[in-house]
């Protein structure tokens, strides 16, 4: 009895636990101790201080062989975020757990990624670096600086690129790299070199094999989201994190977009929701609710008129039949009796004239917020035997109708006026 009433005190105990630990969000710290000996979050940084009051952390350093990124499945990440602090040292020792394939794994199962470059004199371990190159960011390599002789501070004229990310530029001293990126479309840029700026190998002229950048080519703060939604960003320098929202947006504390719910129905039977079923020239409803992540909660989306922020809805079969902007409907709830946590958008429609399979599709990519793609697949048929409009019903039947009735009753006056008007009384004639 004693030893079950043990075991009992001790499931308890690890429940309330594993309870507490419930949505705090393990970040894992990799840093070069030769340059930033970060062994605690107290060093005075803002950024730490950020980190230690919003995540359980752990502190590594590139070698330490016991840092792994999964659990023992494989199929389980340990880690919520990764921060990559630059490096004086090309390769690191711990190459089987950190390398550019199991990143990407990481990236493929939601985790976020946060990137520092260095300075002149340090830069990424190449493992890293390959990771990065792969997802379309090509840094600036070792010894290589961001120089601009004409705008000696960032300002937002010359550098920062519209984005929903960064509102104002908060940094004037740059004391970093660039980096160059491809045409992939997950990749928007947050922060640009000026025009009159270059990144150039240090002590060496500007020509054509030194020179890594030049001009609005290169970029000093990058972003990159997957299509699951997981961040990733490159910063230039360690300058830039005092641009808290570029952080806090690869942390998914902000612009972070949940689908609460996505329904139609058929107008002519609204109490049945998302009917597989529906007939050609019907009227369909098609509602959705979006909730923002705000302050730890989930609050109401809220577009303004006029934004290219507004979410559209595509009916299509292989090509979109109909795009469509949603309208703003209001705030509602997404649960029964609860909180108005989440806006909803609506957008009234006729099917069209075509019969087939056809998919309500919601696909929202804009820049800087989270990925939204949401697929319901309806059948539209032909209308029956009996549902086809009479002939009276159609208004270019009405000439034809009228013609007809005009012959029968030209028929039927032509009958009574041979039968009896137009008749000669031959015995009154005679007499």
């Amino acid at each position: 009895m004693i030893k079950q009433f043990y075991i009992l005190l001790n499931f308890l105990y690890f429940t309330i636990i594993f309870a507490l630990d419930i949505g705090i969000e393990q970040t894992l710290v990799l840093h070069d101790p030769e340059i930033l000996p970060l062994n605690d979050s107290t060093s005075g940084s803002n950024f730490l201080k950020y980190l230690d009051s919003n995540f359980e952390l752990t502190f590594a350093d590139y070698n330490n062989d016991e840092i792994s990124l999964f659990y023992n499945d494989e199929e389980s990440i340990r880690f919520d975020n990764i921060i990559l602090f630059p490096s004086s040292k090309k390769t690191i020792n711990n190459k089987k757990n950190l390398n550019q394939h199991n990143l990407l794994k990481f990236i493929n199962l939601k985790g976020n990624v946060l990137v520092i470059g260095g300075s002149e004199s340090t830069s990424l371990p190449e493992p890293f670096r390959i990771w990065l190159n792969e997802l379309g960011i090509y840094p600036a390599p070792k010894n290589y600086k961001y120089i601009d002789h004409f705008n000696t501070k960032l300002s937002e004229k010359n550098n920062l690129i519209k984005n929903n990310i960064v509102d104002s530029l908060k940094v004037e001293s740059y004391d970093g790299s660039a980096a160059l990126i491809t045409n992939n479309e997950l990749i928007f840029p947050i922060i640009s070199s000026s025009k009159t700026g270059y990144t150039n190998k240090v002590g060496t002229p500007i020509d054509q094999e030194s020179t890594w950048t030049f001009g609005t080519q290169g970029y000093l703060a990058v972003a990159f989201q997957a299509l699951n939604n997981a961040r990733v960003a490159w910063i230039g320098s360690i300058d830039l994190l005092n641009q808290v929202e570029i952080y806090e947006w690869v942390f998914q504390k902000k612009n972070t977009l949940r689908l609460q719910f996505a329904q139609h129905v058929n107008n002519e039977d609204p109490s049945k929701i998302n009917p597989t079923l529906y007939r050609i020239k019907d009227q369909a409803i098609y509602t959705i609710g979006i909730s923002e992540f705000k302050n730890g909660q989930w609050v109401p989306f809220e577009i303004g008129d006029g934004s290219d922020l507004t979410p559209q809805l595509s009916f299509k079969m292989l090509d979109p039949y109909q795009k469509l902007n949603l309208e703003k409907l209001g705030k509602v709830s997404s649960k029964e009796k609860g909180d108005l946590d989440t806006f909803a958008y609506f957008v009234n429609f006729t099917v069209p004239d075509h019969h087939g399979m056809f998919t309500f599709e919601l696909d929202y990519k804009r820049h800087g917020y989270s990925w939204i793609l949401d697929k319901k697949i309806v059948t539209v048929r032909h209308l029956a035997n009996d549902e086809f409009k009479r002939s009276w019903d159609i208004t270019n039947s009405w000439l034809y109708i009228a013609s007809t009735l005009l012959v029968i009753i030209a028929w039927f006056l032509f009958v009574v006026n041979y039968i009896y008007v137009g008749k000669v009384n031959y015995k009154k004639k005679d007499q």
